[in-house]
């Protein structure tokens, strides 16, 4: 799967813990829809998921790092973002949201760029998120 099928994936597995209110499990899949993001250069949306983690999460490991690509810099945070993945791997992100029953009307479609449709699976404006970590 590519980085960008899988970022769209776990922004939508993201929202949808969000609804049931699992919270840790939002975190999970934020942490891995970020280091997607930052793979593909994609600054804004993987250092909003940071902010999002750390909102809920003060004492967060991501608290080391400016930004999500300083943190796949440091090797500890690749065995953690390893770990991470261990436990919700795309195939699981995916059985997640069928098992949640989440509907995301966002369609690629209707955005001219891939930040656009990302910010919207999330919820947000693109400009917005632009502005606020662009």
């Amino acid at each position: 799967m590519d980085p960008y099928t899988e970022l769209i994936l776990y922004l939508r597995v993201a929202q949808a813990f969000k609804n049931r209110l699992q919270m840790s499990d939002r975190d999970r899949a934020l942490i891995m829809a970020g280091a997607c993001a930052s793979v593909l250069q994609m600054n804004p949306i993987a250092d909003f998921c940071r902010q999002l983690v750390l909102q809920h999460n003060q004492g967060h490991m991501l608290r080391k790092y400016p930004s999500f690509q300083e943190a796949l810099k440091d090797p500890d945070f690749g065995v953690f973002l390893k770990q991470v993945r261990r436990k919700l791997m795309p195939e699981q992100a995916e059985a997640q949201i069928i098992a949640l029953e989440y509907h995301c009307d966002v369609l690629p479609s209707d955005y001219e760029t891939k930040t656009q449709y990302a910010a919207a699976v999330m919820g947000v404006d693109a400009e917005w998120v632009i502005d606020h970590f662009g």
